[in-house]
């Protein structure tokens, strides 16, 4: 069984428009990654300046591979303090289990 996960950032309106960039460019690295089912950046039409992150990932070893890549290290360097709360993290499972 793959694994989902849900991340919510809320945003500093100043830093959108960078976060935004980094989000991209950190989407087009991550689908490479072997493991990597999904991997979207989504804005939220309710609110503008978060961001929701869909990924999905064939397995654990995948996701902890992700977290050791140069480009997410890069990542995590640009958006530092961009976030108005910690960002909502959301491991997913099925309804029925």
């Amino acid at each position: 069984m793959s694994i989902e996960i849900t991340v919510v950032f809320d945003v500093e309106p100043t830093r959108f428009p960078a976060v935004q960039a980094a989000f991209r460019d950190l989407c087009e690295a991550t689908r490479q990654d072997e493991g990597a089912l999904r991997f979207d950046a989504l804005l939220s039409a309710d609110h503008p300046h978060s961001v929701v992150l869909v990924e999905e990932w064939a397995d654990q070893d995948a996701i902890d591979l992700h977290m050791k890549q140069p480009y997410v290290a890069e990542f995590l360097t640009l958006v530092e303090g961009a976030y108005t709360r910690t960002p909502a993290v959301h491991r997913l499972r099925p309804l029925d289990v």
